[in-house]
């Protein structure tokens, strides 16, 4: 298994896990003070969690194919 994959692989676990906190409804104070995320409602975090974690499965998949194919 290359490092790109093993990085890749640790790096989708920690964005499914924000994406986790965030879809249970809490906030998450790092990028709260942004413009786009003031004043978000609880149905609000639970909606950017989603997309979070459907941004995590994406970057699952680059880790598959990098141990498919041996990326270095």
């Amino acid at each position: 298994m290359s490092n790109f994959s093993i990085l890749f692989l640790i790096f989708g676990g920690c964005v499914l896990l924000v994406g986790l906190y965030m879809y249970t409804g809490h906030e998450l104070k790092i990028i709260a003070w942004k413009a786009a995320f003031k004043g978000l409602t609880i149905e609000g975090w639970k909606r950017v969690g989603k997309y979070t974690i459907l941004a995590s499965v994406i970057i699952f998949m680059i880790a598959i194919l990098g141990i498919i194919f041996k990326f270095e």
